[in-house]
């Protein structure tokens, strides 16, 4: 009896160990030479290039930790910080500020935002960050449907969508480099019809994810996207769309596992953050 009486307490107890044990887990970051960084030192770079993108590994849990660490270091620095983030599509814009703003309840705002299904663990501290510290939060990724569609059917499809559809997604006609190393790898996983279609779905959400940041970015202030890393490692995917102007404010994160780590993989992105 004493045991089951007991056992509550020590499940908790263990849990909040373990919590404390990952958030003082050393953040192993290292900036494009191999030297070691720190989260302050991604706020300083930002002073002079404030479009920061932060390329994550979707699950993994120490990135999501340091990506909230790395949002309140900015909001002390940066009140007006903005943060966007590929997880929410571009037509569920009004939903989240419908929530943020206390109009709908969390379990409509959830309902409706069509939220990942690791939302609750991996991007609701992040979200809620924001919410409670009235930092404006953008949906960036064009809704899927259109990506799917594109898919299935090849770029032309857009073309057919009227323009309530067309405002949620990149301006058309898309200009795309399939040149770039990382839609090239596309080509060689998925070889024949089905890899140009990949290609340009692939570019319709980096295209709608630069548009809408750019749209969203204001002078003097710091813009920090939340992104798979495969839409902005080698300053690809995403920052291809952005005009040159823009890309030489662009400050990149990419999250790699330990074992991948090389000097030429390090020199890819302006810091790396290393998990296991």
């Amino acid at each position: 009896m004493l045991i089951l009486f007991l056992l509550p307490s020590l499940i908790v107890l263990a849990q909040d160990v373990e919590t404390r044990d990952f958030m003082e887990a050393e953040i192993i970051l290292k900036d494009k030479n191999g030297k070691n960084s720190s989260l302050e030192n991604v706020v300083q770079a930002a002073e002079n290039r404030p479009l920061v993108f932060f390329g994550e590994l979707h699950d993994n849990k120490m990135a999501h930790e340091v990506q909230l660490k790395l949002l309140s270091l900015f909001h002390k620095v940066h009140p007006t910080v903005v943060l966007g983030m590929e997880m929410f599509e571009t037509d569920v814009q009004q939903v989240i500020d419908e929530y943020f703003a206390d109009l709908i309840s969390q379990k409509s705002f959830e309902a409706e935002a069509r939220v990942w299904s690791n939302y609750q663990n991996d991007y609701k501290p992040l979200l809620e960050f924001a919410k409670a510290n009235k930092i404006r939060l953008i949906a960036s990724n064009v809704p899927r449907r259109y990506a799917n569609a594109v898919y299935k059917q090849g770029i032309t499809v857009l073309d057919k969508f009227d323009s309530r559809a067309r405002s949620f997604m990149a301006k058309l006609p898309l200009q795309v480099d399939t040149t770039l190393s990382s839609y090239q790898d596309m080509r060689e996983m998925l070889p024949g019809h089905d890899a140009t279609n990949m290609i340009s779905s692939q570019a319709l959400k980096d295209a709608t994810m630069a548009e809408f940041i750019l749209k969203n970015y204001q002078e003097g202030q710091v813009f920090l996207h939340i992104n798979g890393a495969y839409h902005s490692k080698m300053k690809e995917g995403i920052i291809s769309f952005f005009p040159k102007e823009f890309q030489q404010k662009v400050l990149t994160i990419n999250t790699i596992k330990r074992e991948e780590v090389t000097p030429e993989l390090l020199a890819t992105a302006d810091f790396t953050l290393i998990v296991d």
